[in-house]
């Protein structure tokens, strides 16, 4: 298959999987409960990657490394996971997704005290026009307050661990930074669900198979897809893909639960989108205009090593 069409095949089945979860999670958390589903999530995924791990090509990392993967491990695994599930309780998975497209742009203003990158003014506008919309999404859960605001704390952690990601991956390969910090998540997260083994032994089969379906698909294959996509494409042409997860999740919620996002909702998620659109297309143009491309890592087994190139001579 031409690379072109293997990378539209990887980025259409990202999508996908990544907007179901938003559904998926809103689907079983009425049999399992938003703490069992999340640790149990882990867990499959964890398991996952220990068995796949030597074909992976997984690495152990060195004592110095761990406490960073650890980090990532309580930020975008267990912490994200739990505050996510705990909002989706009262919040629908469309209004869930739309306030995630918050995300990559928040991650953009945390590189600057995190990784000492400079924010460019237009990132600055485009925060503004995203919290605005973030704003009015809110407004639209003014019935469950606390759902919005456990989502957007959760997007919030989300937000740290892709900044914490890009550290961890200048001395480790992506698949071993997945894996690991996927471990330390499902460590984590193991102590709050602790009701888990009874839960499911009483679950429906359907809460089970999505639970299944969860964390040995959706928390394993996209991550793997999205680090091979981003290997393919510079990170700020990338990025904006991450916007169809929205619309993704709303159509995927419709068709499985019949949600259907109030038009505050749909507003402020619009507005939120146009924010980080802004930011990120008006950076892939400037990319492009500096002439600036990929870097070409030099890499050792299970090492990442610093670009040898990053603009054209």
């Amino acid at each position: 298959m031409p690379t072109n069409a293997r990378l539209s095949a990887a980025i259409t089945v990202t999508v996908l999987l990544w907007g179901s979860a938003f559904v998926g999670i809103r689907s079983a958390l009425p049999a399992l409960g938003f703490a069992n589903l999340a640790a149990g999530r882990l867990v499959l995924a964890a398991l996952t990657f220990a068995v796949l791990a030597r074909r992976l090509g997984v690495t152990r990392p060195a004592p110095a490394q761990l406490p960073l993967l650890a980090t990532l491990g309580a930020t975008g695994y267990a912490g994200y996971q739990l505050l996510l599930s705990a909002g989706e309780r009262t919040v629908p998975a469309g209004t869930s997704a739309l306030i995630f497209s918050f995300a990559p742009l928040l991650a953009l203003v945390l590189a600057r005290p995190v990784l000492g990158e400079r924010v460019p003014r237009r990132t600055w506008i485009g925060l503004a026009i995203a919290i605005s919309g973030i704003a009015l999404s809110e407004g639209a859960t003014a019935a469950a307050p606390v759902g919005g605001a456990l989502v957007l704390a959760g997007v919030i952690l989300y937000a740290f661990w892709i900044v914490l990601q890009k550290r961890a991956l200048r001395a480790l390969s992506p698949v071993t930074v997945t894996a690991w910090a996927t471990w330390f998540g499902a460590l984590f997260a193991l102590p709050f669900g602790h009701g888990l083994p009874a839960t499911v032994a009483s679950a429906p089969a359907g809460a089970l198979l999505t639970l299944l379906a969860l964390g040995v698909v959706t928390t394993t294959v996209p991550f793997l897809l999205w680090t091979w996509t981003l290997s393919q494409l510079d990170a700020s042409r990338a990025a904006p893909v991450l916007l169809l997860i929205a619309p993704a999740t709303l159509l995927i919620g419709f068709l499985w639960l019949g949600e259907v996002p109030t038009p505050l909702a749909v507003i402020g998620g619009a507005v939120t989108l146009g924010g980080v659109a802004s930011s990120t297309i008006r950076a892939s143009a400037l990319r492009r205009r500096t002439g600036a491309r990929r870097p070409t890592w030099t890499r050792t087994p299970g090492l990442r090593r610093a670009p040898a190139a990053t603009a054209r001579s």
